[in-house]
């Protein structure tokens, strides 16, 4: 899914991201006004399961996960 800007405010499930690396860090939900984006460092697209020994990280260049070590 990619976010759209809406006319109505919305609360949506977003995913966070570490500034640095981009590596996914939780969950939560997040209360959107209307006309306005996602907050700095997060997406709406569901990350991967993460196996033990690897973390999920966010291209934002492609708008995809990948799993790295």
């Amino acid at each position: 899914m990619t976010f759209l800007m809406s006319e109505e405010a919305q609360t949506i499930t977003i995913y966070n991201l570490r500034a640095d690396t981009l590596e996914f860090i939780g969950a939560g939900d997040a209360y959107i006004p209307s006309h306005t984006g996602l907050p700095a460092y997060s997406t709406d697209i569901e990350p991967p399961s993460a196996p033990a020994g690897k973390v999920a990280v966010f291209s934002k260049a492609d708008a995809t996960w990948s799993l790295v070590e």
